[in-house]
């Protein structure tokens, strides 16, 4: 049987959701659909998925609230792998334990892994194809906008004072000009916060 939402939780040290409903109306079923369609539709890289994630999770079934969101995203950041995988795992784990996490697992990457197949020998029989450039070109242009469609909502989530406004534009700097790792980036920021904000509470 599948971890409580509480126990998935409070090991990832991810806060506890306001939603307590969810936790006896979602099934593994919900979830593994949930994540093949996100992995079925959702083209361009990482950033293309995480706006996926966020508008099927936080604002259409609300399974998340905008603050777990980005905490989820900031783990599979952390962690070694693929961060779109991990932040499936984390997300899954949250809401139904192991189990969970394996059906986010499975269903964002079964499709993938099987078009990631077929385009590669397609792509490797068609290098150099004019139209195949320019739909290349047309993604690449997209998937920016999308980038900071979801820069844009996360920020209104955890960007509320000074100091968080701070930590973002030193973070950005340290990453756009200094090339600094973002695994030391980001827990040097969690050493930060817990200073910062410990302080206030």
């Amino acid at each position: 049987m599948a971890r409580s939402l509480p126990a998935a939780g409070t090991r990832l040290g991810v806060s506890r959701s306001p939603l307590q409903s969810l936790e006896s109306k979602l099934t593994l079923k919900d979830i593994f659909w949930k994540f093949l369609k996100i992995g079925s539709f959702s083209f361009g890289g990482v950033y293309s998925m995480l706006a996926f994630f966020e508008r099927e999770l936080v604002e259409k079934e609300k399974w998340l609230t905008r603050e777990e969101f980005v905490e989820s995203v900031a783990i599979g950041q952390m962690t070694p792998g693929p961060p779109i995988v991990n932040t499936g795992i984390c997300i899954g784990y949250k809401l139904k334990g192991i189990k969970g996490a394996l059906a986010t697992t499975t269903g964002q990457s079964f499709t993938g892994t099987v078009l990631a197949i077929l385009l590669a020998i397609f792509y490797v029989k068609s290098h150099g194809n004019v139209l195949l450039t320019a739909v290349m070109k047309g993604v690449g242009a997209a998937v920016v906008g999308l980038l900071v469609s979801i820069v844009f909502k996360m920020a209104k989530a955890s960007i509320k004072d000074y100091k968080s406004w701070l930590f973002a534009l030193v973070a950005f700097f340290l990453l756009a000009f200094f090339k600094l790792n973002p695994i030391l980036l980001i827990l040097a920021s969690g050493i930060l916060g817990l200073i910062v904000y410990r302080r206030r509470t």
